[in-house]
């Protein structure tokens, strides 16, 4: 790789000490300071940093195939938390699993989805009251955890929420900054993580029997519902007999995923129309216009454009997957830099999403910029909260739906003011959090009523 302006590195270690004490300053600092291709060196592996919407497009889209899923992925680490499923499989593997999973998320599913949601989100704010104080992701991680295993595996996780969201939560920490370089190192896993592991696989386990059990009782495929049952009878894969464990993999993976991406753009909606007044105001009075006469129905999304830009600068902002890495397969150049077979290709949701060059006001959380053609003529890649390419999230389209029904839904019933007035700054883990234990207030809110 040719020398270029890059940050200081370490004699030994390169930039990753920088990187893991602080990965979103350091990439916000690379990107602003040191122009589109960064090169780096994360001890002895050659990585490059890349901020140009046309250079990211190349690596996920246009030349996909030049570039394959980081070994970081393939750990044990990684694989303890979601098995070897669609997030961390490649090849010819991935692409029938893929294939096999599409039905689930086809847009014809969506209104039955979104009945699903809405009743999931009533139950939780049944228990709500005006003066609890509740921690927030806590709350959004178990709503949505109870989504998807509705949704997607059709059986109520009820009460299994606490106990699967302790697990997942508990094997996540080992992705956190500066515990085993996120989950990279090859460090023995903690006591903790092997029962949590365990206790995991227990739960996944047992709803793949409840599913079974309810299976048997239908027609087949044709009218089956879920995941579980396409990925047993599907004619892509079913010349692969999957084992129990190979299911249980695609099932860990799309509960991992499925709620947790979900709750943390939820999260930080909420916490960011607690700092932001006028954009909590905004978004009550669309309520109050779209909805005069109840709560939402599945439909009730075309219906509001405000709440939909309040997710999409949500995720701008705090996009739950804030880097994406690649590995080159062999030797390629971006601009004037050359690349090395097996060099780390740092995209960063976080550091792009955020960059002057491509928003107005890029660190402003300002939801009308969806709404006033100020993003109609932004490069394809300088948004890509689900990723891109082949391996776009493939529930990005239930993940759009079902957080806006869910903002929605909570808002014109509740206010959620946090407890304190400190700042709440993102920690980067596998996906990116608030601080743990951040609670809010319930406040009730009535119809027409101001913010």
């Amino acid at each position: 790789m040719k020398a270029s302006a890059s940050p200081p590195a370490h004699r030994i270690l390169g930039h990753l000490p920088s990187f893991v004490r602080d990965p979103l300053g350091f990439l916000t600092h690379c990107a602003r300071n040191y122009g589109p291709v960064v090169p780096l060196r994360m001890a002895h592996v050659p990585a490059v940093l890349l901020t140009e919407p046309t250079d990211i497009e190349r690596v996920l889209v246009t030349e996909h195939r030049s570039f394959r899923k980081p070994a970081w992925l393939r750990t044990a680490a990684v694989r303890r938390l979601l098995g070897d499923g669609l997030v961390t499989n490649d090849g010819e593997e991935w692409r029938r699993q893929r294939h096999a999973c599409q039905h689930s998320f086809q847009l014809s599913r969506m209104g039955r989805y979104g009945e699903v949601i809405l009743a999931a989100a009533h139950r939780m704010l049944g228990g709500w009251e005006p003066g609890q104080t509740r921690r927030l992701q806590r709350d959004m991680s178990e709503l949505t955890l109870a989504i998807v295993a509705r949704t997607l595996l059709d059986v109520d996780v009820e009460g299994w929420t606490s106990e699967t969201s302790d697990a997942m939560d508990t094997l996540m920490g080992r992705f956190a900054a500066g515990i085993g370089l996120f989950g990279m190192a090859p460090i023995p896993p903690a006591i903790r993580e092997i029962r949590a592991a365990r206790r995991l696989n227990r739960i996944v386990d047992h709803l793949i029997e409840r599913n079974g059990r309810q299976a048997a009782c239908r027609g087949g495929i044709a009218d089956s519902p879920d995941l579980v049952t396409h990925l047993r009878e599907s004619p892509e894969l079913r010349c692969a007999a999957l084992s129990k464990r190979e299911i249980r993999d695609q099932v860990k993976t799309f509960l991992g995923a499925g709620y947790e991406s979900s709750a943390l753009t939820l999260t930080w909606a909420f916490l960011s129309l607690a700092a932001h007044p006028a954009v909590e105001s905004a978004l009550h009075r669309e309520i109050d216009s779209a909805l005069p006469n109840g709560l939402p129905a599945p439909d009730v999304v075309a219906r509001l454009p405000y709440a939909e830009a309040i997710i999409k600068e949500t995720l701008r902002l705090y996009p739950p997957l804030w880097m994406t890495g690649r590995q080159s397969v062999s030797r390629c150049e971006f601009g004037a830099f050359e690349v090395p077979a097996g060099a780390l290709i740092m995209t960063s949701q976080w550091a792009v999403q955020r960059h002057p060059r491509l928003f107005d006001r890029a660190d402003e959380f300002r939801p009308e910029r969806w709404l006033n053609g100020e993003c109609s003529s932004l490069p394809r890649y300088a948004y890509f909260p689900f990723g891109g390419g082949p391996r776009v999230c493939i529930g990005q389209s239930f993940a759009m739906m079902e957080t806006v029904l869910l903002l929605a839904t909570i808002a014109r019933t509740f206010r959620l003011e946090p407890v304190d007035g400190r700042v709440i700054r993102p920690w980067a883990t596998m996906t990116l959090r608030p601080p743990p234990g951040v609670c809010v207030r319930i406040v009730e809110r009535r119809h027409g009523e101001k913010a």
